[in-house]
């Protein structure tokens, strides 16, 4: 009796299935969460509540897409937990630079965030506790299963699959303006410095064979940033 293919591990797939997999994932990013708060809709009262459970309802649907690889995966990365993070932090360094330099280019030249980072923040000023569930949890592990673990099987170079990752996770995070019918083409470079930290993020992952690499990276540095943010906001800062 054959396996169903949700239940393989990506390698015993083959390619078309790894590929049909990833496309549930970019293209389930936008409409499952938006089908599940449909519904929850209809027996919860608060958008913000339905809106966290429909997140991790995708969340479930992405781990049993990779259920046997992220199983094997956890087991990993945890049980050599202080190295595994010693080194992703190392290669997060890189990134997180990389990103602060090209936020400091654009700043410099046309004086303003992207409309992805303006959303983020006023979501978190004004609603603190939800917001931190968001960006500290549900991002970093939806975001790390779509943009880094659903195109590792189908991209089997060191290099491109680095590159590819970086930009498709940069490209994400310019979507509020596309959605909101106020993209210009001068947006693309908004895209920069977080393709820097995607770029990161996937060369951890590929150097230690696990994905919990930069969902542990990912998560910490949505973290602090937040922290951060909320200090300076709550100090008198902007």
């Amino acid at each position: 009796m054959k396996t169903k293919s949700c239940f393989k591990y990506s390698k015993d797939r083959p390619w078309h299935e790894n590929f049909i997999f990833t496309l549930v994932a970019f293209i389930g990013m936008i409409f499952i969460p938006a089908f599940f708060l449909i519904i929850l809709n209809r027996f919860i009262h608060n958008e913000t509540v339905c809106t966290i459970i429909a997140d991790f309802l995708f969340i479930g649907i992405l781990y049993l897409l990779y259920y046997k690889d992220l199983n094997d995966e956890a087991k990993i990365y945890f049980k050599d937990f202080k190295n595994k993070f010693k080194h992703s932090f190392k290669i997060y360094l890189i990134g997180f630079f990389g990103m602060v330099f090209f936020n400091m280019i654009i700043v410099m030249f046309l004086k303003e965030i992207s409309s992805n980072e303006n959303q983020v923040r006023e979501m978190l000023y004004n609603n603190v506790f939800t917001t931190m569930i968001s960006i500290s949890i549900i991002a970093p592990i939806m975001e790390e299963l779509i943009f880094r673990k659903s195109l590792q099987p189908i991209i089997k170079d060191k290099w491109i699959y680095v590159i590819v990752c970086g930009l498709l996770f940069g490209g994400a995070h310019i979507l509020t303006n596309i959605l909101n019918n106020d993209f210009v083409l001068l947006d693309l470079v908004y895209i920069l410095p977080y393709a820097a930290l995607g770029c990161s993020f996937a060369f951890m992952d590929y150097e230690s064979k696990t994905t919990f690499s930069s969902i542990i990276i990912h998560a910490l540095h949505n973290t602090c940033t937040a922290i951060l943010l909320l200090v300076i906001y709550f100090a008198g800062g902007k």
